[in-house]
């Protein structure tokens, strides 16, 4: 068990090959580690499966939407001694979590996928949009056009293939008009398997763009070989994610490159402007659901309900009468509950009260207009409903509590994170923040 009090911090630069084998060969006993963790068998199904997804739609699917992102991934594979399969898998390890391979077309791949010019990520051609808008202006429904395999669209996953996954995170966006110095603020308890905390399995990854790449500087918090999961840049962006399912999460068709949804994570946070980084996560396929909160030091912030057909989106600003959004692991934006095409197949837990302990924590001082970072942490350090508590605590389970595959074992809080995005400040604690010790960077 690990008895460091702080994460490893690692700072690269460079292309992104480069920077990639910089990071691997920093971290590379911790990228061996989460490797070997996810290849046992009963973690994300048969190494078999999991290679042929890898191959065939997987990697497809980053040399078209994210070339860069691969390039890096080819350099932290050789920085730490192990293949690119094994970084693609710890990229996708939210995908793969997700599903149950047995239900895998073997379709033969496409003999090639081209990647995109110009903006990375972004497509030359606006694909048509179906906007569904709710009573209220601040809150819509987004379907991208996509290239789909008919067969795949009517293939969704039911009760045989559906997976039950750990709850992962709470999330919040508050904008200046509720904050004592007028700044905005997106922040995350993460919540995940225990081992991450006493592996040391989680970094801080700063990463400082060649020049010629026109990309913002980045501060993450990812797992050990991830390329980012929450994080925020130079350009005063920010995001935090959470874990979502819904009826139309589905396994890959082989024959559709779709990259890992990590990519619309770290794509988001590649720009500089707000707007493209939003057409970037619009316009990059996924094949399970997940939430992003998106936010920007301008106070925009916009809570995003990804499945793989359709975006439901929930915005604020600085005139919203509660200038703060809030998520855990079930939808709840106005605009997916007015529908009935897809469904939450969140099997009920602490989701449905985490959000709630955290505007209780949140709200008095946000009217005041005079919440501080103090204030936040305080509010997540909550723990109302312990130990699966918006502050969640490890203890040993029952067999009819265990979780299964990946996430089998305790759960809890295995990192706070505060993101300035007005002042490029980050406050990080490594594991549960009622207990973790806070550091402070700054990105330059």
């Amino acid at each position: 068990m690990s008895v460091h009090p702080f994460y490893q911090h690692i700072v690269v630069h460079g292309l992104p090959y480069d920077r990639g084998f910089s990071y691997g060969e920093q971290t590379k006993e911790k990228i061996k580690r989460n490797v070997a963790y996810y290849k046992q068998p009963g973690k994300l199904g048969p190494w078999s499966s999991v290679s042929r997804v890898i191959q065939k739609c997987y990697i497809p699917g980053l040399q078209c939407y994210w070339p860069s992102g691969l390039e890096e991934m080819r350099g932290v594979a050789a920085g730490a001694g192990v293949t690119v399969e094994d970084i693609v898998m710890l990229n996708a390890r939210y995908d793969l979590s997700h599903v149950k391979f047995d239900a895998v077309s073997q379709t033969p791949a496409r003999e090639e996928a081209k990647p995109m010019d110009a903006v990375p990520g972004v497509s030359q051609e606006t694909p048509a949009i179906e906007v569904a808008l709710s009573e209220s202006s601040t809150t819509e429904r987004t379907e991208p056009a996509t290239e789909k395999n008919p067969a795949a669209e009517e293939k969704p996953v039911d009760e045989g293939i559906q997976v039950e996954i750990v709850e992962e995170c709470t999330s919040a966006i508050i904008l200046a008009p509720a904050t004592r110095d007028r700044v905005v603020f997106t922040a995350q308890n993460w919540d995940m398997s225990h081992r991450l905390v006493t592996e040391d399995a989680i970094i801080y990854l700063e990463i400082h763009p060649d020049g010629s790449e026109n990309i913002p500087s980045m501060f993450l918090v990812t797992e050990a070989g991830q390329l980012g999961r929450s994080g925020c840049n130079a350009a005063g962006l920010g995001l935090t994610a959470n874990s979502l399912q819904s009826d139309i999460d589905q396994a890959p068709d082989l024959s559709i490159p779709i990259p890992p949804s990590g990519a619309l994570r770290r794509l988001f946070l590649e720009q500089s402007n707000y707007s493209v980084g939003l057409k970037c996560i619009a316009r990059t396929p996924r094949h399970v659901s997940c939430n992003i909160m998106v936010s920007s030091a301008d106070d925009i912030g916009m809570c995003l309900e990804v499945t793989p057909r359709t975006i439901f989106r929930s915005v604020i600003s600085t005139t919203s009468e509660r200038p703060y959004l809030l998520h855990s692991n079930h939808f709840q934006t106005g605009p997916f509950l007015a529908q009935t095409r897809v469904t939450d197949t969140y099997l009920g837990g602490s989701s449905w009260y985490r959000g709630e302990r955290l505007e209780a924590g949140l709200c008095e001082q946000a009217r005041k207009e005079n919440l501080v970072e103090q204030d936040i942490v305080a509010a997540f350090q909550d723990h109302a409903g312990y130990p699966h508590s918006l502050c969640e605590h490890a203890v040993e389970q029952t067999s009819k509590e265990e979780n299964s595959g990946p996430y089998s074992g305790p759960t809890s809080t295995v990192c706070c994170v505060v993101y300035n995005l007005s002042k490029r400040t980050v406050r990080v604690c490594k594991g549960c923040p009622c207990e973790g010790i806070f550091q402070d960077f700054e990105l330059r």
